[in-house]
């Protein structure tokens, strides 16, 4: 059961007979991938049945699913939740969306209107531009442009008197939810009832303000999947709720994979895949200097550039030849971001290497011990003393 099964079960009812819930939350921070620029002009508000509709007067379901994106369903999912009584009728307000290649910015958020006194203020994702992904990236080693029109978002729009907010994203979304409620003023802070960050990286040492945040670190739930890559990067030690996905892989990042269980989420135990992974990705950032981390993202960044690559998607559109082109171009990569790769290579086969010797090291001690005693191997004079 996931999402869209959820949809058929509990969309019959309204939020007033039954309060929001993690699901709810993930649906809402899914939908907000969808690229509303052809339906919402004057930023009036407009129900999400009204807007999904919209939407699909000038595209199909085929076509998203046929894109190749990594959001395709997005679009689908406002659709469905827009065909049901428990979504129908809320209100999209204060959308906005600015993707800007000259700064680096992706950022894209909007209000849903639940009733009179409760909204929930998504923030969508990284989309599938490059110049998204470049963002992703510069949280390495910067406060990002999407990080500071998230904080000026909120605290211009979250303004109503006597009302509820509740914040989320998926991915980067997270990460500019996160911040956004953390730089958000006190008054609009009282306001926040919960904080929800879907599988998305914590606040990086440069960003976090740690007394703002820890105003609202109790608000925060954080949302992972059994191998999470992104929601592990940057760790602010948040309490963990880990789920099951139907997906695998990199794939369990993917919202429509996540397990469903009435209005919750089925538990899961984080992998060690996961945490090795993350050990990998925190060990190379702390071999490199900022600067470092800087000039291998503009590298890498424009070998996408010269390569053609806009779009995520251009990689299931154009297949071998332009993969092959973004290769010719990573080749010429300067001195610096081909040092920086190789030490991401050294931390890679150490951390193996340590994997693979605790594994054997493991074995060998479970071969051992179901050995008969006569068999084992025996003790020094202080093994025995400790056993």
């Amino acid at each position: 059961m996931n999402f869209y099964d959820y949809l058929e079960w509990r969309g019959d009812l309204s939020f007033d007979r039954d309060p929001i819930n993690e699901v709810d939350n993930l649906l809402f921070t899914y939908a907000a991938y969808t690229d509303l620029r052809e339906v919402i002009k004057k930023n009036e508000p407009v129900t999400i049945h009204m807007a999904a509709e919209a939407f699909f007067k000038f595209h199909t379901e085929e076509e998203c699913l046929k894109s190749g994106s990594l959001i395709a369903e997005a679009p689908i999912i406002l659709r469905r939740m827009g065909n049901t009584v428990r979504f129908g009728n809320i209100l999209i307000s204060n959308y906005v969306r600015d993707i800007n290649e000259a700064e680096s910015m992706q950022f894209s958020a909007m209000h849903f209107e639940i009733d009179k006194r409760t909204s929930f203020i998504a923030y969508c994702g990284t989309d599938d531009t490059i110049v998204g992904w470049k963002e992703d990236f510069q949280l390495s080693y910067k406060t990002v442009k999407a990080e500071l029109a998230a904080a000026e978002y909120i605290n211009k729009t979250a303004t109503k008197s006597f009302h509820k907010y509740y914040v989320g994203g998926h991915s980067k979304g997270a990460t500019l939810a996160v911040y956004a409620a953390m730089q958000a003023n006190a008054a609009i802070k009282k306001k926040i009832v919960r904080v929800y960050s879907d599988d998305g990286p914590g606040i990086s040492d440069i960003s976090i303000n740690k007394k703002k945040y820890d105003a609202i670190k109790d608000k925060i739930i954080k949302i992972v999947p059994q191998l999470s890559v992104f929601g592990l990067i940057f760790d602010n030690g948040e309490e963990r709720n880990v789920i099951k996905s139907s997906k695998s892989g990199l794939y369990e990042h993917d919202p429509v994979g996540w397990e469903v269980s009435g209005t919750k989420f089925v538990s899961g135990k984080l992998s060690d895949d996961a945490i090795t992974i993350q050990n990998i990705l925190m060990e190379f950032l702390k071999t490199m200097t900022l600067t470092e981390r800087e000039d291998l993202v503009n590298q890498l960044y424009s070998a996408f550039v010269k390569a053609g690559i806009e779009n995520t998607t251009d990689f299931t559109k154009q297949g071998l030849p332009i993969l092959i082109k973004f290769m010719k171009e990573v080749t010429s990569l300067n001195e610096n971001a081909r040092k920086s790769l190789d030490k991401l290579l050294d931390v890679i086969k150490k951390m193996l290497s340590e994997k693979v010797e605790d594994a054997v090291k493991n074995k060998v001690n479970d071969i051992t011990e179901a050995l008969p005693d006569f068999l084992k191997p025996s003790k020094n004079k202080k093994e025995k003393e400790r056993a």
